[in-house]
């Protein structure tokens, strides 16, 4: 199909709630881990880098293999397999290493620059849990997936970074209720990313 094709942002937007609605105990579990750090940098910079290399590249895979296993009406057995656990865990952590720098960079300089690494990235995580690529290949292939859509990505990538800023002035305000919020946004949309991937793989 060529590229000219238009991505259908109310179909992934809407078939990303059914899932997470009907999945929700399953990926909650996640959004709450992947909002750790921020906890964290509230209270120590070095300790949420530390905490964001450790466990935020790592979860994003496992949430990433979670809405897959689930989307495709799969069992989810990587937590019955320690070498699994493992593999997604050095992935998710050369994840965290290539793309934090990154996306940190970007912020600083301006905010632009961290949403266009995001969005050309993005399905990197999906890619890692669901073709056990290594994570170098996972962010190459992302890149070429992509191909052809980036603005349509950008503009996704946009709102996605627009609701964490809502978040994170929430999480200004009153702690709990920033950290409630990234932890019911994280796993909605990761169920949009990979509705977003799907089309894509379909048009490939």
């Amino acid at each position: 199909m060529p590229k000219t094709e238009k991505f259908d942002f109310i179909e992934a937007f809407e078939h990303a709630w059914i899932r997470y609605k009907s999945d929700f105990l399953k990926f909650i579990a996640f959004g709450a881990v992947l909002a750790i750090p921020s906890i964290c940098f509230k209270f120590s910079i070095t300790a949420g880098v530390l905490v964001t290399l450790v466990l935020g590249g790592f979860t994003a895979v496992l949430l990433a293999n979670t809405v897959t296993q689930s989307a495709r009406g799969l069992k989810n057995d990587t937590f019955s397999s320690p070498k699994m656990l493992w593999k997604h865990f050095k992935n998710g952590f050369m994840l965290s290493i290539l793309l934090f720098p990154a996306l940190v960079l970007g912020t600083v300089a301006a905010i632009i620059p961290a949403i266009a690494v995001f969005s050309v990235f993005m399905f990197s995580f999906f890619i890692t849990a669901a073709k056990q690529n290594f994570a170098v290949d996972a962010l190459v292939e992302s890149l070429r997936t992509g191909n052809g859509y980036r603005l349509p990505l950008f503009l996704f990538s946009l709102i996605f970074f627009a609701s964490l800023a809502f978040a994170f002035l929430l999480f200004q305000i009153f702690m709990p209720l920033g950290v409630v919020a990234q932890a019911l946004m994280f796993p909605y949309f990761f169920s949009v990313i990979y509705e977003l991937y799907d089309q894509l793989e379909i048009k490939l």
